[in-house]
């Protein structure tokens, strides 16, 4: 827990100098009307991005391959509640500014060692980030995590799709093609 409580100070840092919000190492730029959901595990990311105009376009990693979902599947996997664990996580640090707000909860081990649950928050205006990253058990076979980035602009999908290392570039195409964005 402590690298998100580290990632949170940057974030804030750079909340404060008037630069916009990164996450992993991407821009969420200017406030738009693009939202990002990743969902991922340890043998499957899952990369749901909704338009302004309520289409979802979709797009899966595993095992080295990748792939451009169905728009009739990426749609009902965005209306699917994440996956996520439902206890509830203490809240271990919180700001609140006028445009700003930032809440990070979380355990940091179960009874069985080095596992905890994060929880991570910010946002307060037009864009908000939220983290859920659930680290299970022993290993990391049942580790999850979920990330919404809402309030996103053309550009920052665009720089997040060419990011996107375990998407290929072809699907990195077909991304950017099915949303109007090449």
């Amino acid at each position: 827990m402590r690298w998100l409580v580290a990632a949170a100070a940057l974030t804030l840092v750079a909340a404060c100098d008037g630069s916009g919000v990164e996450v992993n190492g991407v821009d969420v730029g200017e406030p738009g009307d693009y939202t990002v959901e990743i969902r991922a595990s340890d043998i499957e990311q899952t990369y749901l991005i909704m338009t302004p105009d309520g289409r979802t376009v979709g797009a899966r990693a595993a095992e080295g391959a990748s792939a451009l979902m169905d728009g009739t599947r990426a749609q009902a996997l965005a209306a699917e509640e994440p996956p996520r664990n439902d206890e509830a996580v203490p809240e271990v640090m919180s700001l609140r500014v006028p445009g700003f707000e930032m809440t990070i909860g979380g355990t940091e081990d179960h009874d069985n060692g080095e596992n905890g649950q994060v929880a991570m928050s910010i946002g307060g205006g037009r864009q908000n980030v939220v983290v859920h990253a659930d680290e299970g058990g022993p290993g990391e076979a049942d580790d999850r995590a979920y990330v919404r980035i809402s309030g996103m602009n053309e550009e920052a999908v665009r720089e997040f799709i060419a990011e996107a290392d375990e998407l290929s570039p072809s699907v990195q195409a077909q991304l950017l093609t099915e949303l109007g964005l090449e």
